[in-house]
């Protein structure tokens, strides 16, 4: 399987198809693993309210994710895999970035980039009302992974702001999945759907980290809550290569 590439831009005639795939496993299998953990201290948490959290799968759930997709994709990813719990929609952001490899080195000396270029989501099961992942017309070439903070769209290495609301217009289409009503319709001001993941169990979204992204407004209520009840979890898994460094 093909896993180093010497520029990113090899990569680009290996890259899966994006999209929604069937799966030929049961993703209920990890629903006891998922539960176990979500209370877990060692979760990670974000959203405006802190509703959302990320936890390790184990080892085992990891090594076959990691064969199953790899072997899907013909390709030798590295992948992390997390069980995401959410309580609130994951607001605008992509996933593309690179780090240095420090854990391939030769003789000490960094040799490579890891370039997150795949991400996957595994539905497992919700309690809320249809939830949709929203792909959006917006993508970043570079790999500085990029959020919606402090009302803007900024890159997260340094917090420069990427300016993209020019006329204020809400899409018709955007406002099925986030409505102007919801406590983050600024967000998706000028933008247009590139496309839809629906969630169904069985299936699983491939997706460009480039692509400018989020969840559908999956609550109630237009409002961010003050206990979360309603919630969405998944399996979330990102894929990396390893690139050369050129000149560096």
């Amino acid at each position: 399987m093909k896993h180093g590439f010497n520029h990113i831009d090899d990569y680009n005639k290996y890259r899966p198809q994006v999209g929604s795939y069937n799966l030929r496993f049961n993703p209920h299998d990890y629903l006891d693993e998922a539960r176990s953990i979500y209370n877990s201290p060692n979760a990670k948490f974000s959203g405006y309210n802190n509703f959302n959290r990320f936890n390790s799968v184990s080892n085992d759930t990891t090594t076959y994710l990691s064969q199953y997709w790899n072997k899907q994709f013909n390709l030798d990813y590295d992948w992390n895999w997390e069980y995401f719990h959410s309580g609130e929609p994951a607001g605008l952001h992509t996933d593309y970035l690179s780090l240095p490899n420090i854990w391939k080195t030769n003789d000490g000396v960094i040799t490579q980039d890891c370039f997150v270029v795949l991400g996957i989501i595994i539905p497992l099961e919700w309690n809320c009302k249809q939830p949709y992942t929203v792909n959006y017309n917006r993508y970043e070439s570079s790999p500085r992974k990029a959020v919606y903070r402090k009302d803007e769209m900024r890159y997260i290495d340094n917090d420069e702001v990427i300016n993209y609301r020019t006329h204020g217009l809400y899409d018709d289409e955007v406002a099925k999945y986030n409505p102007k009503q919801s406590q983050y319709n600024r967000l998706y001001q000028d933008l247009k759907v590139h496309s839809v993941y629906e969630w169904k169990l069985g299936t699983a979204m491939i997706f460009d980290t480039k692509r400018w992204h989020s969840s559908s407004w999956f609550l109630s209520d237009n409002n961010f809550p003050e206990v979360s009840t309603e919630y969405k979890r998944a399996i979330i898994g990102f894929a990396s290569i390893d690139v050369d460094r050129i000149n560096k």
